[in-house]
Parts: structure tokens; C-alpha cells; sequence
């Protein structure tokens, strides 16, 4: 008897203690003191009276749940919309992780580092095709063994090679810098110190050995406009000396103090994507003298004479310098290099070596199956429209492999290879990689669908998120979206609360901007001598923005001092993007205060109808939710911090 009374009291201990950690109630919900306290100590408001925060903050802590149950009770997290941004924002953070995973900082910092230089390469290349590749080795050993007895590179490039052009060149490709080549060669090529050769590489098109000829500090891009003269295929000498006239010509023009554009509109060279007019030229792009002819030019505005490509001759203007950053917090620049690695394919290699590693961390596990029998019943499925119920051992719910949280089947295998394999290819080795595929491929979805499992933090920032999204629908759908249709409503709020929408003293006020600051003084000008004259003058131009409102004092756009007087006129003033001149011209000015029409303060009227709906809302919610807030525990919060 003695125990039980003992249990019991225990019993009421522990309840009582649970009870005691509970700040607040609302309806059959509870909230913890650590829950509350974890809110608010993420962005905690340390001026003022310590407890006097805590109380603002706890109701309007009180106030999100309440619109948040509200939200869960009327299922907002099933609306297909927000079920898509969820989704959305998971997959964002899975692939944060994953970039995190294969170390995208690294890859960002080694381009920034190569990006510094630009590196001349010179290569010995013998090519193979298909598998037989013996005598292509036997050669390029060859080739290596005379590079070590010194021989000059170029003369074994030369010897070495099959391509006119590689002879002629001596193996020069040129200079690259990051990004020119593929990533394999590009971390060949700048890990030697300069006239240093790599060891024998070998790529899908043969054996290469790379050499670091020479380097110079990058000469980063450039955009120019081009001219081009054509010369037809199997051109003669007379169409060379009629385009090298043609080319001379308009060399002498330009030369002449002739306008560019309207040349450019006739001889543009414009198959680009860059934009009309223009071309951005990058080491490694173009060939090396189409480059030097480029690079050649040193200042903006400077025009090259007439020089001969494959296509024809040329002219080309130098418009803009776009130098690589030096400063590795340059947040534009790194941007770029982090947009052109995700593009090239360099962090999908780094992602892909972390399969092995996916793979044991998703629980991923092979099933017992007759492998004969799948690829006998893939034949048969691929061939019809609707998969076979069954071949012998194998049927559409056959599981082939599984996840910690998932089986896939043999339907989905099949459905797999509908999306992903030529029609054309078939049989027992294209499906055995493809089973490789289809693994890995499901191993990345898998991985990305619960990221939740992998990275700790993301179980809070997904409910943070969702629950963040559900409360701005519910504000939507009860108070933003309500106020701003609800004409009636508005009226009916104004009608109600007139006074307290007057205008203090006020002017009519014309406001100017344009991104020409020339512009904005010619018309600055005109208005100070004839303002009445305003809308004319106006009326000239497109490039302008102007509106005529009316303002109180102190509200309009500009920081130099206005006064309100018929006719005061600022001067153009920068703003603070810098991409546009700013003035106000003053064109009637109200010394008294007035009433406001409701169409003058609809904005402040819609704004204050806002916060009427909410708080009804509100306490439309405390009726549904009744809030306890337990004092005791509220009042010992100091103790907490």
C-alpha cells in the first residue's frame, strides 16, 4: 500500500513538473517554455524593459499560433500551391547540402585561382578510333621518350602528328584560361609550372601530352562590335581583292571621323547571342589570331584595321574592357564563376563521386531476382505500349532494390527506360548499365526527397518555411486580399474614420526623372521659363519619367530642402542607384490643412482596414483557440536568460 502511495505521489510530481514547463494554451494545444524561448531567441529585442519585451513578444507569439492552427485546421497545407513552393524550397535545400556535399567553395576558389592567368598550351596528339588503340600508345610513348631527350616540343608535334594544321602550328593550341577546355585538361594543363610537359593523358579522341608554353596575367574579356567581309567558298582572287578594297574603304571612312552605326547597319557581322551589336570575346574562344587582333586593342573606341579570317577580312571596335577581378570577395565576380562551374559539368563530377557514399547512407539494398527473367521481360515490355503482367519469375511488382524508406519495382524500371533509352538499343549488356542508372538515379532522388534524413537542419527549416507559407496564405485569404477587394468595405471604413485623413500643408508638385542628366537640366531649364507650359514640354520627350501628385511637406523624392511655393523648382540631383536625375517643380501649393477624398487616401484607408479585419479575425480565433497563459511559468522567463 505504502509503495503505491509512493508511485502515485511521483506520479504528481512528474505531472505537475510537465504542467509547470507549459507558458501557454490555446483550445487543446499546448506551448512549452523552451518552445517559446527557441522563438524568441532567434531574434531577441535586448533594448528596452526585458519584461516588457517578453510580454510583446509573447502575444504576438500567441497571435501565430492561433493563425497558424487556423491555417492547419483548414488544411492550407494540402492547396496544391503550397504544396508545390514546400517542394520547391526542399529541393533548394537538398541541393544546397549537396553542393556543400561536394565542396562547390573548393571549386569556386580553384577557378578564382586559375582564372588569374592564362596559360599558352602546346599538345602532342595522336588520335585513335574506336578500340583499337595499341598503335596510337605505341606512338605517343614514342613521342615522350624524344621530349625527354630534350628534343624541342613543337618539332615533336609536328613530326608526331597526322593534322596539316598541327604541323603547321607546331601543337600550339593557343592560350586558355578556366573554363576554355574541359575540366580534366584544364586541371592537367594548370598544374604545371610553366614550360613544363604533363605525363601521356588520354581522351576520348586519343593520347596527349600538354605542355605549359608560356603564361601571362589574364587578359579577361572583351566586347567589341564587328565588321565582316565575305568571301565566298572557293573564292577567287578577285573576290579577295574586290572585299580587301571593299574592307579599305570603309577603314578610310572610319579613320575619316566616319559614324560607326550606320556603318555597322550594313557590313554588322551579328550571329551572336550576346545582344545586337555586340560580341563578347573570351580567351581560348576564338582562334589565336582572331584573338590577338581582339586583344590588341587597348582602349574603348579604338577600331583595328582590316585583318583576314577563315570567313573574310575584318574590322572590329573595341567597346567594352571587362577585366577579371583580383579581389575574391567580389561578390559579381564569384557569382559568375559559381554559374559557369554549375554549367560546365566540374560540380556534376564531384556530385557523382559521392554516389558511393549516398548509396550506403540511403540504406540502399539489392533484391533476390532471376536476372535472365528481367531482361527477357524488359524485351517484351518495351516493345508494347502497356507492360506484361508476368514473365515467369517476374512480375510488375517485383522489387529490385530498396532505400531505408522505399522499394522500386520493375514497373518503375521499366518506366525508368521509356524516359531514358534509345529505341534502338536492346539486350542483356545495355541493360546492365542501364540497371546502374537507374540505380543511381534513384539513389539521388531518394536522397534529395528526404533530405531531411541527411541534414539535421533541414527538418526545421522545411516547418519554418511551410509554416511561414501557410501563415501569408491565411493573411491572404482573412486580411490582404479581403481589404483590398472589399470596395464597400473601404468606403465604409473611410466614411467612419474621416478625420483621420486630412491633408496638412501640402503641394501639387510635378516630379521629373530621367537617366540623361543633360536631358533633365534642357528640361529643367524650359520649365523655370514658362512652367505653365509644363505639359508641352513634357510631351517631347520619351525617355522620361513624370508624375504630378500631391505631396505633404517632407515627402517628396528628392533630398535637397523644398519650399513649398508656387514655382520653386529644385535642380537635378542624382539618385542613389546613380542610373537616374531627379527634380521637383512646384506648381500649386496648400497652406491649410483639408479633407482627403477617399480616393486621396485609399492606400492609407485600405492599410488601416487591413489591421480592423485582422484584429476581428483575431479575436474570432481567441473564441476558437481560448488562451491560458500559465503566469508562473511567464513570470520566472528572466530567470532564463
Amino acid at each position: 500500500m505504502r509503495i503505491k502511495i509512493v508511485l502515485a505521489a511521483l506520479l504528481t510530481i512528474v505531472l505537475n513538473s510537465i504542467q509547470a514547463q507549459t507558458l501557454f494554451t490555446y483550445g487543446t494545444h499546448a506551448v512549452s517554455k523552451n518552445e517559446f524561448l527557441k522563438a524568441y531567441n532567434k531574434n531577441p529585442d535586448t533594448s528596452g524593459n526585458k519584461q516588457e519585451k517578453l510580454q510583446e513578444y509573447l502575444n504576438l507569439y500567441i497571435n501565430f499560433r492561433l493563425k497558424l492552427q487556423a491555417a492547419y485546421d483548414e488544411k492550407a497545407n494540402t492547396r496544391p500551391e503550397l504544396i508545390s513552393d514546400a517542394e520547391g524550397f526542399k529541393n533548394q535545400l537538398a541541393e544546397n547540402y549537396i553542393n556543400r556535399e561536394a565542396n562547390l567553395n573548393k571549386l569556386i576558389h580553384e577557378a578564382f585561382l586559375r582564372s588569374q592567368k592564362d596559360i599558352m598550351v602546346q599538345q602532342v596528339f595522336i588520335p585513335f578510333s574506336g578500340s583499337d588503340t595499341a598503335k596510337a600508345y605505341a606512338e605517343i610513348v614514342k613521342a615522350g621518350s624524344e621530349l625527354k631527350t630534350g628534343k624541342d616540343f613543337g618539332e615533336v608535334a609536328a613530326a608526331y602528328s597526322t593534322d596539316p594544321r598541327v604541323k603547321q602550328t607546331r601543337g600550339n593550341i593557343g592560350y586558355i584560361t578556366v573554363f576554355t577546355l574541359p575540366y580534366s585538361i584544364e586541371t592537367v594543363v594548370y598544374s604545371l609550372k610553366e614550360g613544363d610537359y604533363a605525363a601521356v593523358y588520354k581522351s576520348n579522341a586519343g593520347y596527349h601530352i600538354f605542355k605549359n608554353a608560356a603564361e601571362r596575367p589574364a587578359l579577361g574579356r572583351r566586347m567589341i562590335q564587328q565588321l565582316l567581309f565575305p568571301l565566298p567558298p572557293g573564292y577567287t582572287a578577285t573576290d579577295d581583292a574586290a572585299a580587301v578594297h571593299t574592307a579599305d574603304s570603309v577603314y578610310k571612312l572610319l579613320q575619316g571621323g566616319a559614324a560607326f552605326a550606320p556603318i555597322f547597319s550594313v557590313y554588322g557581322h551579328t550571329n551572336y547571342d550576346q545582344g545586337p551589336g555586340t560580341m563578347e570575346v573570351k580567351v581560348g574562344d576564338y582562334n589565336a589570331d582572331f584573338e590577338q587582333q581582339v586583344f590588341n586593342l587597348k582602349n574603348i573606341g579604338d577600331i583595328s584595321q582590316r585583318f583576314k579570317t577563315d570567313y573574310g577580312y575584318n574590322i572590329i571596335k573595341l567597346t567594352e574592357k571587362l577585366p577579371v577581378s583580383t579581389d575574391e570577395n567580389d561578390v559579381a565576380f564569384i557569382a559568375r564563376l559559381q554559374t559557369q562551374i554549375q554549367n560546365d559539368g566540374r560540380l556534376d563530377m564531384a556530385k557523382s563521386a559521392l554516389m558511393d557514399k549516398w548509396l550506403v547512407r540511403t540504406g540502399f539494398r539489392e533484391a533476390s531476382y532471376n536476372r535472365n527473367d528481367l531482361w527477357a521481360y524488359t524485351d517484351s515490355a518495351l516493345k508494347t505500349a502497356s507492360q506484361p503482367v508476368a514473365y515467369k519469375s517476374i512480375k510488375q511488382e517485383t522489387v529490385l532494390f530498396q532505400f531505408t524508406r522505399q522499394k522500386l519495382t520493375v514497373k518503375q524500371w521499366i518506366d525508368y527506360l521509356h524516359e531514358s533509352l534509345p529505341g534502338d538499343i536492346a539486350g542483356p549488356v545495355a541493360y546492365e548499365k542501364q540497371m546502374q542508372n537507374f540505380i543511381r538515379a534513384s539513389c539521388d532522388k531518394y536522397f534529395r526527397n528526404h533530405i531531411e534524413d541527411f541534414d539535421t537542419s533541414a527538418v526545421e527549416q522545411i516547418k519554418e518555411f511551410n509554416d511561414a507559407n501557410m501563415l501569408f496564405y491565411e493573411m491572404d485569404k482573412h486580411v490582404w486580399s479581403k481589404a483590398a477587394n472589399d470596395s464597400t468595405g473601404q468606403q465604409q471604413y473611410f466614411e467612419q474614420h474621416k478625420t483621420n485623413y486630412t491633408w496638412q500643408k501640402s503641394a501639387t508638385a510635378l516630379v521629373i526623372s530621367t537617366p540623361d542628366k543633360v536631358l533633365a537640366d534642357s528640361i529643367a531649364v524650359q520649365l523655370i521659363k514658362n512652367p505653365a507650359a509644363w505639359r508641352s514640354v513634357l510631351s517631347a520627350y520619351n525617355n522620361i519619367y513624370a508624375d504630378s501628385s500631391r505631396f505633404e511637406e517632407g515627402q517628396l523624392p528628392v533630398k535637397q530642402n523644398v519650399v513649398l511655393q508656387k514655382d520653386f523648382q529644385t535642380t537635378p540631383e542624382v539618385n542613389e542607384s546613380g542610373d537616374a536625375f531627379t527634380f521637383v517643380h512646384i506648381l500649386q501649393v496648400y497652406a491649410e490643412p483639408g479633407q482627403k477624398s477617399f480616393e486621396e487616401a485609399r492606400g492609407l484607408v485600405i492599410n488601416d482596414y487591413q489591421q480592423q479585419l485582422e484584429n476581428a479575425w483575431l479575436e474570432s480565433l481567441k473564441k476558437q483557440y481560448p488562451v491560458t497563459i500559465n503566469n508562473a511559468v511567464f513570470n520566472g522567463l528572466n530567470n532564463d536568460f
